[in-house]
């Protein structure tokens, strides 16, 4: 059970960098219209990018603990999507010399690629859920 709570750990971390990512920041800035939404694009673009990069943690977690869940099972079936992912993540975490390097892009502009990655994140949430007692826990904490 430690590990699936360790591995739900980072799911909820990954979970608060999408709701972040999915903010508008805005701002009181001075900018001009098209630079202010330049700028808040390439903002939001590094929020999700963080998301995306923490969403492969907990795939390489889940791999790892060798666990089984058929609509995760049959979404990770999709090795390209998981390696574009992957190599994603490296270039968000590790220094690049490129401002969008090659191993970014190859993730972003695969077919079906943020649709797939919303269905993994959705289908962990209900992983945790089956697996774990979150609704038990938070109706302790609500009494």
């Amino acid at each position: 059970m430690e590990h699936l709570v360790a591995l739900h750990k980072h799911w909820l971390v990954a979970d608060a960098a999408k709701e972040v990512a999915t903010v508008n920041i805005g701002g009181d800035h001075e900018l001009p219209e098209q630079l202010a939404d330049l700028t808040e694009r390439l903002s939001s673009f590094s929020r999700l990018s963080v998301f995306y990069g923490l969403i492969y943690v907990v795939i390489e977690g889940y791999k790892e603990m060798k666990y089984r869940d058929d609509d995760i099972d049959a979404l990770l079936g999709n090795e390209e999507l998981v390696e574009t992912l992957r190599l994603f993540r490296n270039s968000t975490f590790h220094y690049q010399k490129q401002p969008i390097p090659e191993k970014a892009r190859k993730f972003i502009e695969s077919e079906g690629s943020e649709t797939w990655i919303k269905e993994v994140h959705l289908a962990f949430k209900r992983f945790f859920e089956r697996n774990l007692p979150i609704h038990e826990m938070l109706q302790l904490f609500s009494s």
